[in-house]
């Protein structure tokens, strides 16, 4: 054959593949102009005001007038020297761990008494989310009704049982302060977590409960060995999501107690929002502000390590 016309068919084999890698290439290009708004809007909201916050960090920033003059890490040893850190961190650690607690166990107990409702499931599940549709002012107020020294009658009922003295709310004390913000937390987040586990609970296959229970096991068994693995990721999911806002809520601890009496409920987003509104120090916010994310992310990294490795580990 000549050589003409063998290049003229490897010519014609070769035409069919870059006509393919070019429709390829212009799915791709077409994929990323769909998400292009979408990465705008995420740079605009999230990416510049990260920026702006590294540059406050470097600077002594006031929130009137100009930036501010360059302080190189100033801001950063501030910081570390107030010794406000430990103390802070160990209640933001505490009101953040005992409210994903509380609020996905309850969440799940509940998602488990929806699922297992045949009727008026609907209803009861409408009324279990009432608490998440409060809005956070509200919600403060009404607890603060309900803890306050003379008229709340959560703190009358304390006083009648004796666990709490008369003339005083519990929101006063250091001892107890914290733990009725983070049930407030609880009251008010745990609809959240039952509707992600009711959605799990829903995608399990019923037919491994028969037969699990044609092999003789009881509910509590089924319960360990079928449901709760069923649902680890829903669990990872709600850990992470409850986390992040619980460690980043600030109306709450606030309102409720305005992060006292003594410090009990001084959580570090109060701390931030003190030195930027109250000491018109943006510089030092930020660099708190920068701290509390690097730990969230941190503890978010070691979190999926440890659960990936202990999932490879089965």
């Amino acid at each position: 054959m000549p050589s003409s016309a063998t290049s003229m068919i490897e010519n014609a084999n070769r035409r069919p593949s870059r006509l393919r890698f070019g429709q390829a290439e212009w799915a791709a290009l077409k994929g990323w102009m769909l998400v292009l708004p979408v990465l705008l809007l995420l740079a605009g909201f999230l990416l510049v005001p990260l920026v702006q916050s590294v540059r406050y960090s470097f600077y002594d920033a006031s929130l009137i007038g100009e930036t501010g003059r360059f302080v190189g890490l100033t801001n950063y040893a501030k910081v570390l020297d107030s010794g406000k850190i430990q103390a802070i961190s160990g209640t933001t650690l505490l009101w953040t761990v005992a409210s994903i607690v509380g609020q996905l166990l309850i969440g799940l107990l509940a998602a488990l008494a929806v699922n297992r409702l045949q009727r008026g499931g609907r209803l009861f599940r409408s009324l279990l989310l009432l608490p998440y549709a409060v809005p956070a002012i509200s919600l403060a107020l009404i607890w603060r009704w309900m803890f306050n020294d003379g008229t709340g009658i959560l703190t009358f009922w304390l006083q009648s049982l004796s666990l709490f003295p008369l003339n005083s709310s519990p929101l006063g004390s250091a001892d107890a302060a914290i733990w009725l913000v983070v049930m407030a937390n609880v009251w008010h987040g745990f609809p959240f977590a039952m509707l992600i586990y009711w959605a799990a609970l829903q995608q399990i296959d019923h037919s491994l409960y028969e037969a699990a229970s044609l092999d003789g096991a009881n509910h509590w068994q089924q319960f360990r060995f079928i449901t709760l693995p069923s649902l680890s990721s829903a669990t990872i999911a709600l850990v992470v999501l409850r986390g992040i806002w619980t460690a980043t809520s600030f109306d709450l601890p606030w309102l409720l107690t305005g992060g006292g009496p003594a410090g009990s409920t001084y959580v570090w987003p109060i701390w931030i929002y003190e030195e930027a509104m109250g000491f018109f120090r943006p510089g030092r916010a930020a660099v708190l502000a920068l701290m509390l994310g690097a730990a969230i992310g941190a503890v978010i990294f070691v979190f999926r390590r440890a659960i990936k490795a202990s999932l490879s580990a089965h």
